[in-house]
């Protein structure tokens, strides 16, 4: 039986649009797994999340909004409508799929929205709309501006104005190639601006204002480069804990959050949250804001020995930037001073520079060296994955940064290479 329910598309804006999850029976099979794929649909509604009920995925009544009754009114109407539909395309032995659906439910909906806006409406103007609804995170807004004002560049560079049906697979290998030589951006970089261009064109695509699914094949690509992303061994992580930064309350808190989260695998959104409400059991208990997952991790005695010196009444943490600038103090303080070598590109040029590893440290190093360090001594992938929240293996390796030699001394002491030959 189908069912369909509402949801928010942000609870942390001040305003957000409203979208419904309709599960027919879509799956499909990952992994030798059944995984049912819901079909996602925005509505021309949006609310105050304050005026939410999400367990019901209705408007509450509140003082506030007095018109709550036509507003669930108009949602049930949706609702009734889509089920409709869908029930029609079956009665007709009419195989249903996402396209399809989307087409019926936009020809009712949003005819109107899609005739005006499918080559009038500015990519530019989307962003804007995206900043307002969607997001609450300074940085990512600060990525989003960037891109914005890329976009205005290229168009006064090539007198183009770019609408929707302009980001084709064309656009992305042009802007790609302008961004290298005009910024003389990192592939990374450039993969980045790509990925918000994708994000803004697919909420626009379910929010029924184009057609255009350039955006989403395989030939509209991110240039990615292998990053020198590096992590903290025992060894260098006890450096940290036993230096003496007794004279300087801010490089030692910085020192015991950093800490907490290489002995965790938090994010900074997370462990700079940490409260003692989140320590029972012997765990750490979180719900992560990037995810929304609910974590929980047992204590290390590292953690419990920097909680019991505050008294579990854990200090204000500062803003990130701050944070990464007085870490690499932390650290260089602590003589984690390895020469690494990085390969970078900028443009067409490649080159290597030599850096001394505290310049490399960063407060998501924290989590990487949790997962390297708690792979490397034997914790099965499974449960760490379960700690840090990762939903897939692929995605979890990322975060495995040892060399060849930690590789080969790990594999040492497996019985594989213990089997004695017999005549």
């Amino acid at each position: 039986m189908a069912t369909l329910k509402f949801y928010l598309a942000d609870k942390g804006a001040e305003k957000t649009n409203i979208y419904f999850f309709l599960n027919y029976g879509a799956y499909e099979f990952k992994n030798g797994k059944k995984k049912y794929l819901p079909f996602k649909y925005f509505i021309n509604e949006a609310i105050e999340p304050k005026n939410w009920n999400s367990e019901l995925g209705r408007v509450k009544q509140t003082k506030s909004f007095r018109q709550f009754p036509e507003f669930n009114a108009r949602l049930q109407a949706i609702e009734d409508e889509a089920l409709t539909i869908l029930r029609k395309l079956q009665n007709d032995n009419i195989k249903v799929t996402h396209e399809l659906l989307r087409s019926k439910l936009d020809n009712i909906f949003k005819a109107e929205k899609i005739g005006k806006n499918k080559t009038t409406e500015k990519v530019t103007d989307s962003i804007d709309y995206y900043l307002t609804t969607k997001i609450a995170n300074k940085h990512t807004a600060k990525t989003f501006v960037t891109v914005k004002r890329n976009l205005l560049d290229y168009e006064s560079d090539y007198k183009i104005c770019l609408t929707f049906d302009k980001i084709t697979i064309d656009f992305n290998t042009n802007f790609i190639h302008w961004l290298k030589h005009k910024y003389r951006l990192a592939p990374n970089t450039i993969g980045a601006r790509i990925k918000t261009i994708k994000t803004v064109m697919r909420d626009a695509y379910e929010r029924g204002l184009h057609t255009n699914t350039d955006f989403s094949k395989k030939a509209f690509v991110k240039p990615k480069e292998e990053t020198k992303a590096v992590y903290l061994n025992d060894l260098e992580l006890m450096k940290m804990l036993y230096l003496d930064l007794s004279d300087d309350k801010k490089l030692g808190n910085v020192r015991d959050w950093f800490l907490i989260a290489a002995y965790s695998g938090l994010r900074f959104s997370d462990f700079s949250r940490l409260t003692k409400d989140n320590i029972k059991d012997g765990n750490i208990t979180i719900k992560t804001q990037k995810t929304g997952a609910e974590v929980v991790i047992p204590l290390h005695s590292v953690v419990v020995s920097i909680l019991e010196k505050h008294d579990y009444n854990l200090p204000k943490v500062i803003n990130n930037l701050k944070f990464n600038e007085y870490l690499k103090d932390v650290c260089r303080m602590a003589k984690i001073n390895e020469i690494i070598i990085i390969d970078e590109t900028k443009g067409d040029l490649k080159y290597s520079k030599s850096v001394p590893k505290h310049n490399l440290i960063g407060a998501h190093t924290a989590r990487r060296s949790f997962a390297t360090n708690a792979y490397k001594a034997g914790v099965p992938v499974l449960q760490i994955m379960k700690l840090t929240g990762h939903k897939t293996e692929t995605e979890f390796l990322k975060y495995i940064r040892i060399s060849e030699q930690e590789n080969a001394d790990i594999l040492r002491g497996h019985p594989f290479f213990k089997i004695e030959q017999k005549k």
